[in-house]
């Protein structure tokens, strides 16, 4: 039950994560039009980002697993 809800709470995170960074991104573009060196920085950036929560979840995704495992 607790793998579920954890997942479930992990993939509405990463989602909404998603979806703030495109919005952000688009918002940018829209007033602002930026060069094109400019935009790729952004995404190289919005990646790497994304990158570092994914590996910070999946981390503590696997010690609660670990975790309750043991108990």
């Amino acid at each position: 039950m607790l793998k579920i809800i954890s997942k479930t709470g992990v993939d509405v995170i990463l989602c909404l994560t998603m979806v703030v960074t495109v919005f952000y991104l688009a918002a940018i573009t829209h007033i602002m039009p930026l060069p094109e060196n400019v935009l790729s920085r952004i995404g190289e950036v919005s990646l790497t980002v994304m990158g570092v929560l994914l590996v910070c979840v999946t981390w503590l995704i696997s010690l609660f697993s670990a975790l309750f495992f043991f108990f």
